[in-house]
């Protein structure tokens, strides 16, 4: 790649996304873990494989309509273009997508482990091609990608908690869903640090300037804080469905955060 990519004006359908996106892969990913964990969780294996099919191909679809021309789509895989992150992209979460559903199909522990590898790749792909782009809030960072992979995590884990098999796992998802969260907001306070340095205005218009509310309201306080003081102090029975809806919100106003702030 000889240069930074110089990206289109982002709208909200990017974020919604990147939103889906982050869930089907964090989805995948938490389940694909406990399954291995817990030999006999591959119903929820099963689970995280249709939802992570279903947010895919519903993040897909979104990206089509933002296109403004979506029958010329097919483009973008029959012309080979190794160096572009796009191209690759588009490839990784349409093979992502077929292994997850021939996981939920099979229960191929194979295929399974290919599922794996590309949900985490597809997770921080977005990271990945925002790094490479000519923002300097997106590119002025190493640690957008790792942000994105844990954003994934946490709302991954928290629509499977709202799922009716990760009823059967409440406790072991509530204990990842901790360790999530914990990780999410060390990685984002490195980030904004790290954004100040690289990009000063963008980083005060996140967390003093236009998007003061997406930051402090929608992410840190909804999104993370929130959900681990319920997940520590309240009822399991209140916290799962509570915990479980503010950390799926948190994901969609830190996506909307990073690609509004950084454009």
């Amino acid at each position: 790649m000889s240069g930074p990519i110089v990206l289109g004006q982002w709208n909200f359908w990017i974020v919604l996304y990147l939103w889906f996106v982050g869930i089907g892969t964090g989805a995948f990913l938490t389940a694909y873990y406990i399954n291995n964990k817990k030999s006999d969780a591959s119903d929820l294996l099963t689970r995280a494989s249709w939802i992570g099919v279903a947010a895919l191909a519903a993040g897909s679809l979104l990206l089509l309509i933002d296109l403004g021309r979506p029958l010329r789509f097919w483009h973008m895989f029959v012309s080979y273009r190794g160096s572009s992150v796009m191209w690759i992209g588009s490839w990784l979460i349409t093979i992502t997508t077929i292994l997850m559903f021939i996981v939920a199909l099979t229960k191929s522990k194979g295929v399974a482990i290919l599922a794996a590898i590309g949900a985490a790749l597809t997770a921080s792909y977005v990271g990945v091609l925002l790094t490479v782009s000519a923002m300097q809030l997106w590119s002025g960072t190493l640690l957008l990608p790792w942000l994105f992979l844990a954003s994934a995590f946490t709302t991954g884990a928290a629509a499977l908690s709202l799922s009716k098999s990760g009823s059967q796992y409440a406790d072991v998802l509530s204990e990842v869903g901790k360790v999530y969260g914990i990780l999410e907001l060390i990685i984002l306070v490195l980030f904004v640090f790290w954004s100040f340095a690289a990009a000063p205005a963008a980083a005060l218009s996140m967390v003093a300037g236009k998007y003061i509310g997406a930051f402090w309201v929608g992410v840190l306080i909804i999104g993370i804080a929130a959900p681990l003081y319920l997940e520590i102090k309240s009822d399991k029975k209140i916290s799962i469905a509570a915990t479980g809806l503010m950390i799926i919100f948190g994901g969609l106003a830190l996506r909307y955060l990073i690609v509004f702030a950084g454009q």
